[in-house]
């Protein structure tokens, strides 16, 4: 598959003072906010490993590894046009060396994957096939809709990839948290819950959910809010300081 057509990004610019080489698609599938705020909830920490299903163009990793030295992972990516952008991508950003990317399926993923992660990060497809009216751009399209694997098999993929205590981090439709609890194994308890709402008194749009395996079943989970948007325009002083400050969610 050639690639698409690729423009330079600026949306990580400006994390932790570095800029970070980004190129993806000019049109359909971007990097966007959801990216980085994602990013910021992982609780992950020096010389650890990360993996992303669904990486796209790596902006999830690239802002991880901006943030956290010597981390290490794999991105899996079922569209190969956007896996070899996004192995592009961590070559040209030296402190992501420690990033790799293949392509593959949610629900074929490698043994070696199983229980070797202390982190599993995921922007799974939004959107149910029948459900909504799909875009015209492939890229676009395949990136937004669930396809074969549904958020259940998602969910479950990224659990089985846990070692004992690491943690699931995802982003989604707001509505759709009670599927995502639902959908979760029994050894997973979940720990923090973060409604993003566009602007203050609109309904959340997004909802990230951090789950851990096993852990203690006293710790109480967590539950807060993050307002996207000033009422005047542009983003909230909270919003900037994750979105280019680099201040983490959890």
């Amino acid at each position: 598959m050639p690639l698409p057509s690729p423009s330079f990004a600026t949306t990580l610019d400006g994390i932790l003072d570095r800029r970070v080489r980004l190129e993806q698609p000019a049109k359909g599938y971007r990097v966007g906010v959801d990216t980085v705020l994602l990013a910021a909830c992982v609780p992950a920490q020096k010389g650890q490993r990360i993996l992303d299903l669904g990486c796209g163009v790596g902006g999830v990793m690239l802002a991880l590894a901006c943030r956290v030295p010597e981390l290490s992972g794999v991105g899996i990516e079922l569209q190969s046009a956007l896996a070899s952008l996004c192995e592009r991508n961590i070559a040209a950003n030296p402190f992501a060396l420690g990033f790799s990317v293949c392509v593959g399926t949610v629900a074929a993923l490698p043994d070696a994957c199983v229980g070797a992660f202390d982190h599993v990060v995921m922007n799974p497809p939004y959107h149910e096939t029948a459900r909504h009216d799909p875009s015209p751009n492939s890229l676009k399209r395949t990136a937004h809709e669930e396809g074969e694997a549904d958020l259940t098999t998602w969910i479950r993929a990224a659990c089985a990839c846990l070692a004992e205590g690491g943690s699931m981090t995802l982003i989604h439709r707001a509505e759709r948290e009670d599927s995502i609890r639902q959908a979760l194994p029994k050894d997973m308890r979940v720990r923090d819950t973060l409604f993003i709402f566009p602007k203050r008194g609109d309904p959340p749009k997004r909802v990230i959910l951090r789950a851990q395996k096993g852990g203690a079943e006293k710790e109480a989970p967590t539950e807060h809010g993050l307002v996207l948007h000033k009422a005047e325009g542009g983003f909230t002083e909270e919003a900037e300081a994750v979105l280019r400050g680099a201040l983490p969610l959890v």
